[in-house]
């Protein structure tokens, strides 16, 4: 199981709880595989998670733009490119019986992603600020 620890913190709190959370909706995927609750449950906690991951994107993009983050171009792409894979897990699941290794599989490499995904890109917030909007003091 994954979990969070201070090298995923990217120094914007509303970002790093969306990621905690992240981390937990992964973790309760992995819970669900491992006590063996079926297909349709699993599939449903995918579907959620997707959602979540989706709303997640477009709010850590929005801020990304406001405080005017250097590496937003490279976390859109690599958002798109997570939520066709999503897409794609979904509908594999959807469309047949599949062994339990391929659930775990996914959930391998869906962790994986998004642990490396916050300490390539996301972490780059690290730098970044709103502008102070008070004016300079002469």
């Amino acid at each position: 199981m994954s979990t969070w620890n201070p090298r995923f913190e990217t120094g914007h709190p509303n970002i790093d709880a969306e990621h905690q959370e992240f981390f937990r909706r992964l973790d309760s995927v992995r819970t669900a595989i491992d006590a063996g609750e079926g297909r349709e449950r699993i599939i449903d906690m995918i579907t959620i998670l997707q959602k979540y991951t989706l709303g997640h994107f477009s709010r850590e993009e929005a801020h990304m733009r406001r405080v005017n983050c250097p590496a937003l171009v490279a976390n859109c792409t690599a958002h798109q490119e997570f939520a066709h894979r999503l897409d794609a897990w979904l509908t594999l699941l959807s469309t047949g019986v599949e062994p339990i290794s391929l659930l775990v599989d996914i959930h391998r490499e869906a962790t994986a992603w998004i642990e490396s995904h916050i300490v390539n890109i996301d972490c780059q917030l690290r730098n970044c600020r709103l502008p102070d909007p008070r004016p300079p003091i002469a």
